[in-house]
């Protein structure tokens, strides 16, 4: 497969007529043609990015320190039952396998369109870097705002280091989305060897780790484990058209889950998931193995739960759509519809929402600290609860209610804020003639890891690095819309390239 540069996508046309095929591209005869989107691997996309929202949600937390400060902690790490409920909750292996699934699919609608690597890297640097440097821009606005009018620099640190936190998958993906052309040739080739060799070199990093107790050695996984996992998407993608063969997914899955179990108890992987993310360790291939042969089993069941009815949903509901299984359906495809279309702003924003509500909830308890109930207590303590009391636990689905509520609400509005289009950054990138497509995509994708991993090492304040890392993203944007040398040719429109993954 010979991957280039310079030939175009041909532009949209729903009144059906044809359009030559370049014949510079051909697909390899085991190639499917293009794959509509799958609605049971989107709501389990948008279901990866509610789970995170809850978690971090539930373990951000305050306390009034003895001088009456409001001090930020984090909740729940060291509760009983926490590393185990991590093995459920730990979905980023689960998200990363989908994402894998729908790169290939989108690689191979365009390549069977006559697409080429750049009109998939152009559309694809979009959707990310696009929604991330909306946040990157207003949040570190907002941070240099709240430094000017008196709030503790610490805290003006703690929620910049807080709010690009999330940032570090986004930054993976971004690497992961650029490769996918590449990958899928290495998976068309030796797709058992591909996954030997990263299998193996997992192995071999885990082994150091243990033997030199160099824990830094650890993040050479970030290079190996994810693109592992993507590979297992691969896999899951190819094979999602095909009849499950229970008799193979049940013993793999019981496989994987046992070799993870035995590791942990032996000692060799903590059983805490979450310290298994960072560094990643061969924890989160076993467990990933474990979600991928799940999705392989629920997969076929839940896409014919949503496609109940089929079509898309109406505004009005006839009768013949009456009956609960077609209406169940209609709802889920909204569902996912509105998942598509906001859930990356709602994962991006949600830290930001978490702080504020924080924020206005320690300024309220420092108000009322020197105030006492008739029953004794401060009434800060109901403002600002301990930790694992009764009274944090029966607070906590108000709180999530509230941090769902306005995440929902603050996506969907700096979804609507207006962004440079497509044509407009075009117009810019071709007047950078000094780089060759190669180098213009090489570059497009270094400078939006770059200003996204500035924001998640260094974070967003002060504004100075607020700058840097907008300006990286801009430049990632500028150069990968001039990926594309035919006029007429775009990525998609602004809304729907800002609207999903």
């Amino acid at each position: 497969m010979t991957l280039t540069f310079r030939e175009s996508l041909p532009p949209d046309d729903h009144r059906g007529r044809a359009h030559p095929a370049p014949p510079t591209v051909v697909a390899p005869p085991r190639e499917p043609a293009g794959r509509r989107r799958d609605p049971a691997l989107d709501l389990l996309r948008f279901a990866c990015l509610v789970v995170v929202v809850i978690l971090h949600s539930m373990m951000s937390a305050a306390v009034l320190g003895p001088d009456g400060a409001v001090v930020p902690t984090v909740a729940l790490s060291d509760t009983t039952g926490f590393a185990a409920a991590s093995w459920l909750f730990q979905v980023m292996p689960l998200f990363f396998i989908i994402g894998g699934a729908s790169g290939f699919f989108a690689w191979r609608r365009i390549r069977a369109s006559g697409g080429t690597w750049a009109d998939y890297l152009r559309a694809r640097l979009r959707r990310l870097v696009a929604p991330v440097t909306v946040l990157i821009a207003l949040a570190g606005i907002g941070l240099s705002a709240a430094a000017e009018i008196g709030v503790p620099t610490e805290l003006i640190t703690e929620a910049s280091h807080r709010i690009g936190q999330p940032l570090w998958f986004l930054a993976v993906y971004v690497g992961l989305t650029a490769l996918v052309p590449v990958a899928v040739h290495v998976h068309d080739t030796a797709p058992r060897r591909a996954l030997a060799v990263l299998a193996g070199a997992v192995i071999v990093v885990d082994v150091l780790v243990a033997v030199t107790g160099v824990s830094g050695l650890g993040y050479l996984n970030f290079l190996l484990v994810w693109p592992l996992i993507q590979q297992l998407g691969f896999f899951c993608a190819e094979a999602l058209d095909r009849p499950v063969r229970r008799s193979l997914v049940w013993p793999v899955l019981a496989a994987a889950l046992l070799a993870l179990a035995g590791l942990v108890a032996s000692g060799v992987y903590s059983p805490n998931m979450l310290i298994n993310l960072n560094p990643p360790t061969g924890a989160l291939v076993l467990l990933g193995v474990v979600q991928m042969c799940g999705l392989r089993l629920l997969h076929a069941r839940l896409n014919r739960a949503l496609t109940a009815g089929g079509g898309a949903a109406t505004e009005a509901v006839t009768e013949a759509a009456a009956e609960p299984r077609i209406l169940r359906a209609q709802i889920w495809r909204r569902v996912i519809a509105w998942g598509n279309r906001y859930g990356m702003e709602v994962y991006l924003w949600h830290m930001s929402v978490v702080i504020v509500l924080i924020g206005e909830l320690g300024a309220l308890a420092q108000t009322v600290s020197g105030l006492r109930s008739a029953a004794g207590p401060g009434i800060a303590e109901f403002v600002l609860p301990e930790i694992g009391s009764a009274w944090w636990w029966a607070t906590r689905p108000v709180w999530l209610l509230a941090v769902m509520l306005l995440s929902a609400l603050l996506a969907m509005a700096v979804n609507r804020i207006p962004f440079p289009t497509e044509q407009r950054l075009t117009a810019i990138g071709r007047h950078i003639p000094v780089l060759g497509p190669r180098a213009r995509a090489v570059t497009a994708v270094g400078a939006a890891t770059t200003g996204i991993a500035i924001a998640l090492l260094v974070g967003i304040a002060p504004l100075g690095w607020t700058l840097t890392a907008v300006l990286l993203l801009m430049g990632a944007l500028i150069l990968a819309a001039g990926l594309s040398d035919r006029p007429g040719v775009s990525a998609p429109s602004v809304g729907s390239s800002r609207r999903s993954l």
